[in-house]
C-alpha cells in the first residue's frame, strides 16, 4: 500500500506508527545516563527507536515503569528505518540480582584485632 502513496504521506504514516509505539510501552531500557522507551520486547531481545548516538554496549537493565525487571548483556543486531534490535547474550531476572549495597555474609565476624 505504501507504494501506492505519496513518499510525504508514507513518512507521516510511518512516523505515526512510531509514536503510537512509543506512547503505548511500559519498558524502558538505560544505560549510563540513557534512558529509552522499549518499542518492542521478545525473549530475544528489544527494539528502541535509534536516536543518532552510538549503540547501546554492555549491561543494560530493562525497568518496567519504575521498578527494574531485567539485568542483561545486550550486542547491537540490527538497524534501519530509525529503529534500532539488540539480542541478549545473557540476561539475569532481579531477583537473582545481589544488590550492591548488601554486606557479605561474613562480615562483622572479623575481630579488631586489639
Amino acid at each position: 500500500m505504501e507504494d501506492i502513496l505519496p513518499s510525504e504521506i508514507a513518512g507521516a504514516l510511518a512516523d505515526a506508527r512510531l509514536s503510537n509505539a512509543r506512547r503505548r510501552t511500559k519498558y524502558r531500557v538505560r544505560h549510563d545516563f540513557r534512558d529509552l522507551p522499549v518499542i518492542e520486547l521478545t525473549n530475544d531481545g528489544f527494539v528502541i527507536e535509534a536516536d543518532g548516538r552510538p549503540p547501546l554496549r554492555g549491561y543494560v537493565d530493562i525497568y518496567l515503569a519504575s521498578e527494574r525487571v531485567l539485568r542483561s548483556l545486550v550486542i547491537c543486531t540490527w538497524a534501519r528505518d530509525g529503529l534500532v534490535g539488540y539480542e541478549f547474550k545473557h540476561d539475569s531476572l532481579v531477583s537473582e540480582i545481589r544488590p550492591d549495597h548488601a554486606p557479605p555474609k561474613h562480615a562483622g565476624l572479623l575481630s579488631s584485632g586489639s
